[in-house]
């Protein structure tokens, strides 16, 4: 029970003008996770920035000569190209539906990088998409919209995501 005349969600209205970062990870329900942060973003009335963090480089890598590693730094650096491109591209469509957006990859573990870019873009929220990876997978390796959430110092917004049939 609440006291009267208390604010239930300070950090929430406090925060409601404000730029809105949305991670994205290309998923086939990119979408949903887009369309909740642009109502976001348009509802603040502040700017949209559309992250995706790309997995960084592996371990090992090998060059086109070499045959040791099917992943070499070129195809790597063709994959980061693309998923760039792509970024742009969903930057460049939303922009035409009057939506400011400012598109940014980084490199490195997921839940980091998006806590370090709310922080750079100064985001008054956070959209992420909640996979559902299942019991065993959480169990193993977390979930990074967990971390984020546990981490974070302004509200997240968690779009259930769930595998399309």
């Amino acid at each position: 029970a609440g006291q009267a005349g208390r604010t239930l969600w300070p950090m929430t209205e406090a925060r409601m003008v404000g730029d809105v970062l949305v991670a994205i990870d290309f998923s086939d329900r990119t979408d949903d996770i887009l369309a909740e942060g642009v109502a976001l973003a348009r509802a603040s009335g502040g700017v949209l920035h559309l992250l995706h963090v790309a997995a960084g480089e592996p371990d090992l890598a090998g060059y086109d000569k070499d045959e040791i590693s099917p992943f070499t730094r070129q195809a790597r650096a063709g994959q980061l190209t693309d998923e760039h491109q792509r970024l742009r591209q969903m930057a460049e469509a939303l922009g035409r539906d009057g939506v400011t957006v400012v598109p940014l990859v980084v490199m490195g573990p997921t839940a980091e990088r998006i806590q370090e870019a709310a922080d750079h873009v100064g985001a008054s929220h956070v959209v992420i998409g909640s996979h559902g990876h299942g019991g065993l997978h959480h169990l193993l390796v977390g979930g990074v919209t967990e971390e984020v959430v546990r981490h974070a110092d302004r509200p997240v917004v968690v779009v259930p995501v769930r595998p399309t049939r």
